[in-house]
């Protein structure tokens, strides 16, 4: 792969991973059911509070003001923490579930990868080892397999889960105040255009990672293979030197991808505290005008 090439074609690869999952399917829509049921649960979850926090609220401000028969209910209270934890054992369970039988399935379909692999790389011809060096075969067996089931097992359920929660905590933000919602709302055009920017550029970062991991993976089978004929034609100095320019590439690579990547976490970070700020003074507003 060229550093930085984008793929050829997305759509025809995504319905061959979609085809190769077809024997998968009645496990995958399972887990798939279990993440959006975890994600609803622990959507549930602080609205139920919400209920104890408001009991718990309006019994000590009637006690500050002194009216009659002013108490606390700690028996409805102590009902909804019942059902809090009824909720999130679920939510917990669920997930686990779910990540329990997505991890069989991706595991099963990198078993079946690599088995095709092993038996596609048995009938290639010759001409074709002589053109690609046994790291880069190694990196497609290995490295390549090992991302697609890592994705399969983490990064389906996690999106299921954000489209689940994504349009359950719309649901109960409007429930509870539409001005607030739209409020809110207000960040995910910069949160969109932060992720673009962020992703736009680490991609080409982690594709020439992938491609120069296999590169250096064969450098190194290829000198340790042949570490004979390369000390008897003193190859030493060259072989050092290609590894060090590979390595330093490598490393050049990994470094920019990580970094990048590691900058989501606080921007996002930063920009839901604006977010939160700018919820709170309208809250707070709202609530002093009733």
């Amino acid at each position: 792969m060229v550093p930085g090439e984008k793929p050829k074609d997305f759509g025809r690869t995504s319905r061959r991973l979609l085809q190769t999952m077809k024997p998968y399917r009645l496990p995958s829509l399972l887990a798939l059911i279990f993440a959006a049921g975890s994600t609803i649960f622990g959507i549930i979850g602080p609205k139920v509070l919400g209920r104890a926090t408001t009991i718990l609220f309006e019994g000590a401000v009637a006690k500050v003001m002194n009216q009659a028969s002013a108490a606390i209910d700690f028996a409805a209270i102590g009902r909804i923490l019942v059902w809090l934890v009824i909720i999130y054992t679920c939510s917990t369970l669920f997930n686990y579930i779910q990540g329990f039988v997505m991890a069989g399935v991706a595991m099963r379909i990198s078993y079946g990868f690599r088995k095709d692999i092993a038996a596609k790389i048995s009938r290639l011809p010759l001409g074709y080892f002589d053109r690609q060096t046994h790291g880069e075969v190694l990196s497609r067996v290995t490295n390549d397999v090992d991302t697609v089931g890592h994705t399969l097992q983490q990064s389906l359920g996690q999106l299921i889960a954000s489209v689940t929660t994504l349009i359950g905590v719309l649901v109960m933000m409007l429930t509870i105040s539409w001005v607030m919602t739209l409020a809110a709302l207000l960040i995910v055009p910069i949160t969109g255009f932060l992720i673009r920017f962020v992703v736009k550029r680490s991609h080409k970062y982690f594709s020439q990672q992938q491609a120069v991991l296999g590169e250096v993976n064969g450098h190194i089978e290829e000198m340790y293979g042949g570490h004979v004929v390369m000390k008897a034609y003193s190859g030493e100095a060259a072989s050092v030197a290609k590894f060090s320019k590979l390595n330093l590439q490598l490393y050049s690579s990994a470094w920019k991808s990580q970094f990048l990547s590691g900058m989501m976490q606080p921007v996002m970070q930063f920009v839901g505290n604006v977010g939160y700020v700018v919820v709170c003074i309208l809250g707070g507003y709202l609530a002093i005008r009733r």
